[in-house]
């Protein structure tokens, strides 16, 4: 079983559900549809696991946009968070990002997928603590980790490959 496959089906497949859900939602609908996310992520395994593709940045984005929301929520649990803090995560979020690279185009288009996908699996998992959604500035900080993040993390990966290919050209 390839890890990095299911681990990029899987974002994938919480982003789709994410997608879905919100596609559904209405104030005086049933709520339930946000579970619509689990289950993309655990249909999106099944899929990595029956369609293995290549990749190697998208993979790592799935998982680090859950962290990173994750920790987060946790700092705020703790304190509060200044804008300070949320630009330091996004910062590890592009180190990281860059570090890793991507194993092509398919994979560098889909890292703010995944990456926003843990990003929803994450918030869906503190849905219901209340003291996070009572604190002032958490839901737009971790917000910020999420949309942000996705969009850095793909500019890291592709920053990555643009300065590989330039270092090429004096060769051509």
């Amino acid at each position: 079983m390839n890890w990095k496959s299911v681990l990029t089906w899987a974002g994938v497949g919480s982003f789709a559900g994410f997608a879905i859900a919100v596609a559904t939602y209405s104030p005086q609908g049933n709520e339930n549809f946000v579970y619509l996310i689990y289950a993309g992520m655990f249909i999106g395994a099944l899929l990595g696991v029956r369609y293995p593709i290549e990749s190697r940045a998208s993979a790592c984005a799935f998982p680090l946009g859950f962290a990173a929301t994750s920790l987060l929520a946790g700092l705020w649990m703790v304190k509060p968070v200044a804008y300070n803090d949320i630009y330091a995560f996004l910062a590890i979020v592009m180190v990281i990002m860059i570090l890793v690279g991507g194993s092509g185009f398919f994979d560098m288009f889909l890292v703010p997928l995944t990456y926003f996908g843990g990003f929803a699996v994450a918030m869906l998992t503190f849905k219901g603590y209340q003291p996070l959604q009572g604190m002032e500035g958490a839901v737009v900080g971790l917000f910020t980790v999420g949309v942000m993040g996705a969009i850095l993390a793909f500019f890291a990966v592709f920053g990555r490959w643009a300065f590989t290919v330039a270092k090429n050209i004096p060769g051509r």
